[in-house]
């Protein structure tokens, strides 16, 4: 079982949309805690990619837009390499 604490911190290492530093800590839970739950359905590699892409589009809209496929991929296999 992957902790929040875990995915937390690959995603603030990650810092998609070049914020935390002036924002406060938590300031991806949302994102976070929507990841967590797309492990308990996900399946493979791919469908966490498409997934980790789609919660930082809906949540950050235009601000994730720069932000590439391949860099969900790759936090997608950190999360996974769990």
């Amino acid at each position: 079982m992957i902790l929040i604490g875990f995915i937390k911190a690959i995603i603030n290492e990650w810092d998609p949309v070049d914020i935390l530093f002036h924002a406060p800590d938590d300031e991806y839970l949302y994102e976070v805690e929507e990841i967590k739950c797309l492990l308990k359905s996900t399946k493979s590699h791919s469908e966490l990619t498409q997934g980790i892409q789609n919660v930082f589009v809906k949540s950050r809209g235009n601000n994730f837009i720069k932000n590439t496929r391949s860099e969900c991929a790759r936090i997608a296999q950190k999360i996974l390499s769990q």
